[in-house]
């Protein structure tokens, strides 16, 4: 496969004229050649659906319910990396396209079986195929193309990416920047009620489990009166009353000691009564204690219950219990620091947005300076290939349109501006003659950036329209020394182009039971030669034709051939005798 990919193959199916046609192409220079009226242009129709053109009932062929176009790409680095990108598979780096215009006006597209809108192929498609004679798919008459065409033309991508990324920085600290002065804005709506929230809960300075032991302090408080009368009683009857428990427990403990000194097996019972008297008597003594010790208090009753309501209050306030109070109380003293912190933040930020600010504008400078150079630079080639053919009155301007600030591409955009014929004014390039003219204007602009250029596949259609031989020569080397690296693919009605072909196919009409088919084949090299006399000499080929045919194309090849692209084998002649009669596909 080719670095920048490559268009195997072609398929339609009641396009127009064309019933049935298949081509399979190759890399290097393809040339399609036939009789005026024949359906040559159909193969840009062709591609111009494939690209995402717009389809009509008048391109289905009559009696047909729709036509069927089919293509299948060879994919390079970059485009493989946007069909992956855009979810669509692909099997070993190809992709089938396939276009269906219905005669209702409707119509479909499929990549790799996955249905997509026309919007979607253009975008998936674009960069694969430059068609000359449609302004839709010609990406050079993109505007927004020519700024990265001269930066590529001269050499200085690498500093654009360093602009790139120092922009990229820029506009980070530039974001930071304002995301700060707004949250400190949004921050300093909030001070206010900050600090009111935090004096508010530290005037009370809640502590983790206080809650649940001041509202067992205030029941107590609440039942002081129960409480002693209950510890009072407790205490009398084991211990105070006559004929108290302690008491009884003793008699108990006595009676048995005098006992065990007849049955020794009574001594642990009476240890155990001695045991009680004596727990009993301790127990009673802590009531006492207790009941001495408790008295009513009011003013620590209301100060608990003050408390309690504060805490509640702010319970309230901030969430459903102390933790989450506490943890306002945090929030808020962080977000009070982080404002009095954001002067320091902001400070900083700004030196660091002044010294990336500096840094770009450095960069900005040498890349505008480095444009300047190259657009002059770039402005003499397109001109030497304008001369070269016969376009000496065309005029070319790179205009460096400067921007208000710069962007993540520079401070500046680029556009192509043509003036075909001398003392007409310069014009963008989708505005300038359409046809050959143009066809040329591109082949010579193309043959200035090829080295450079991203699309993988160009066609030219109308490129030799109203040149003579002598210039036709150069065209045709001009798109031999293209097909270098990339695949071209050219409609031409002069031998003098068609000669340099590494592929040569012809385009045939004819009247089958009354109805006109365009047929198209692929020709072998006696095929060829043919061809090229037919062109040279008219419809009736003599050996004579043939022989200046066969010069034509041997001074052609040798012209190019010690520098001729490799190209895969395809097979054998086209149906026929040597007239090299196309094959109906």
């Amino acid at each position: 496969m080719m670095q920048h990919g490559l268009l195997v193959a072609l398929r339609l199916e009641s396009l127009a004229i064309v019933d049935r046609a298949e081509l399979i192409l190759g890399p290097g220079l393809t040339v399609m050649t036939g009789e005026t009226g024949a359906g040559k242009s159909i193969l840009v129709d062709a591609l111009a659906l494939i690209l995402g053109g717009k389809g009509g009932a008048d391109l289905v062929r009559s009696g047909a319910e729709e036509a069927v176009v089919e293509a299948l790409f060879e994919l390079g680095p970059s485009a493989r990396e946007r069909f992956v990108a855009a979810g669509v598979p692909l099997t070993d780096g190809q992709a089938v396209v396939r276009r269906i215009v219905s005669r209702s006006g409707r119509g479909r597209a499929t990549v790799n079986g996955q249905m997509v809108t026309r919007a979607m192929l253009a975008d998936l498609l674009r960069d694969l195929v430059d068609v000359s004679g449609q302004h839709e798919h010609v990406s050079l008459l993109d505007a927004e193309t020519h700024l990265e065409i001269l930066d590529t033309f001269g050499g200085h991508g690498a500093q654009v990416e360093d602009l790139h990324r120092a922009y990229v920085e820029r506009e980070r600290a530039r974001a930071e920047l304002e995301k700060l002065a707004q949250e400190h804005q949004d921050r300093l709506q909030r001070e206010d009620l900050l600090r009111f929230q935090l004096e508010e809960i530290r005037s009370v300075e809640p502590t983790a489990g206080e809650l649940e032991g001041l509202e067992t302090e205030k029941k107590k408080l609440l039942h002081v009166g129960r409480i002693a009368e209950v510890v009072r009683r407790a205490e009398a009857l084991l211990y105070s009353d006559d004929g108290a428990v302690v008491e009884i427990v003793g008699r108990v403990e006595s009676e048995l000691s005098e006992v065990a000194k007849l049955d020794e097996s009574l001594a642990p019972l009476q240890a155990n009564a001695a045991l009680s008297a004596s727990q009993l008597a301790d127990l009673a003594q802590g009531l006492l204690r207790y009941g001495r010790a408790l008295e009513a208090d009011p003013e620590r009753l209301a100060a608990v219950e003050d408390r309690l309501h504060a805490l509640k209050k702010l319970i309230k306030r901030h969430g459903g219990s102390i933790e989450q109070v506490l943890a306002a109380k945090a929030r808020n003293e962080r977000e009070l620091s982080d404002i009095e912190e954001c002067d320091a933040r902001k400070a900083e930020l700004d030196e660091i947005l002044e010294r990336r600010s500096a840094k770009l504008a450095e960069l900005e400078r040498k890349v505008s300076a480095a444009r300047l150079k190259a657009a002059k630079a770039l402005e003499e080639a397109a001109k030497q290939e304008f001369r070269s053919l016969s376009m000496a009155g065309t005029d070319i301007r790179v205009q460096l349109e400067r921007l208000p600030t710069c962007g993540p591409r520079g401070a500046e955009r680029a556009e192509l501006l043509i003036a075909p014929n001398p003392g007409e004014p310069l014009l963008p390039l989708a505005r300038t003659a359409s046809g050959g003219e143009l066809s040329r204007v591109l082949l010579a602009l193309k043959h200035v950036i090829a080295a450079d250029d991203r699309v993988a596949t160009y066609v030219f259609d109308e490129v030799d329209s109203g040149i003579g031989g002598a210039v036709a020569a150069v065209i045709g080397r001009k798109l031999k020394d293209l097909s270098r690296n990339r695949q071209v693919l050219c409609i031409t009605h002069l031998p003098q182009v068609a000669a340099f072909g590494d592929e040569h196919w012809t385009v045939t009409k004819a009247v089958v039971e009354g109805r006109t088919l365009s047929r198209v084949g692929r020709l072998d090299v006696p095929g060829t030669i043919d061809e090229l006399a037919r062109m040279l000499g008219g419809s009736v080929v003599t050996d004579k034709s043939r022989a200046l045919a066969a010069e034509l194309r041997t001074q052609a090849q040798a012209d190019v051939g010690a520098k001729a692209i490799p190209i895969r084998a395809r097979g054998g002649r086209a149906e026929g005798k040597g007239a090299g009669r196309a094959r109906s596909a």
